[in-house]
């Protein structure tokens, strides 16, 4: 099931995001500011959030998203993460479509997504480019040297 954040997802965002392994602590950071932007600012319009959660309300996987500031219906996907142990499982996927919906609900007409060139995200970039995404640019030694900004966008 995919609803919106809820407060009560937050813990286990925080775990699911460490135990993936694929984040920094202070990637980490980033994600739960946005979070806490989210559930402290009923009246914010820069972030959507939604969880994707079992019968239990165990939380699986999360997307954030959000239109892009100073644009006509650009969007960001700013995160998306799904437990370690159920990835590969179409949680991403459902997750990925979920939000594409959303975005072509609210006149979106290109979804933006940055990742790092880093061979840890090999598999993410891998599941971007199986959603339909394509490389828009790349910024050479953008995070650091030999690590390059990719920017991947999709096109409604």
């Amino acid at each position: 099931m995919i609803r919106k954040f809820l407060e009560k997802d937050r813990i286990q965002l925080i775990n699911l995001l460490t135990e993936t392994q694929a984040f920094t602590p202070a990637e980490i950071e980033v994600a739960m500011e946005l979070v806490d932007i989210y559930l402290t600012n009923k009246n914010q319009k820069d972030y959507d959030i939604y969880s994707a959660t079992d019968n239990n309300e165990n939380l699986l996987g999360y997307i954030c998203i959000g239109p892009t500031p100073l644009t006509t219906g650009t969007f960001d996907l700013y995160w998306i993460a799904v437990k370690k142990d159920k990835q590969g499982k179409g949680i991403g996927k459902e997750l990925i479509n979920f939000a594409e919906t959303k975005i072509k609900q609210n006149g979106g007409r290109l979804i933006v997504i940055e990742t790092s060139s880093q061979e840890k995200y090999k598999n993410t970039r891998k599941f971007y480019e199986s959603s339909g995404y394509q490389i828009l640019s790349r910024i050479k030694d953008y995070y650091n040297i030999g690590d390059d900004l990719l920017v991947y966008g999709k096109y409604f």
